[in-house]
């Protein structure tokens, strides 16, 4: 098993390839900060407070949105990727053509099918 040092260690080496290849390709690339992401609710932006770890469900007590912490906290990083570009962003989410938008929990898809063609 790796240590956590060696593990850190590759992760920052994927992240620096990933950012060589969207250069190559044209694409955008940018780094989000994390701290703070399991006190701010991604649903209204409110600040929550500290919670100690055993705490496992996000509560806003602002606008009542409740979902375990670790999807709170993956929500509130995708809105602030969101933000670094722009108040709206088209992104293509399990083959559909989807927008998504600063303060909203949901992707509006085109309406077509998630199954695959059998």
């Amino acid at each position: 098993m790796l240590s956590k040092q060696s593990a850190d260690a590759g992760f920052g080496q994927f992240v620096s390839i990933l950012e060589w290849v969207c250069f190559l390709r044209n694409v955008y690339f940018a780094k989000v900060d994390k701290d703070g992401t399991s006190q701010t609710c991604p649903n209204c932006g409110a600040h929550t407070g500290k919670k100690t770890l055993d705490v496992r469900v996000h509560c806003c007590h602002e606008c009542g949105y409740t979902t375990t912490r670790d999807v709170a906290a993956s929500q509130e990083v995708r809105n602030r990727g969101i933000s670094a570009l722009g108040h709206s962003v088209a992104q293509n989410v399990c083959r559909l053509e989807a927008t998504g938008s600063i303060g909203h929990n949901v992707l509006v898809g085109t309406g077509r099918s998630r199954k695959l063609a059998s």
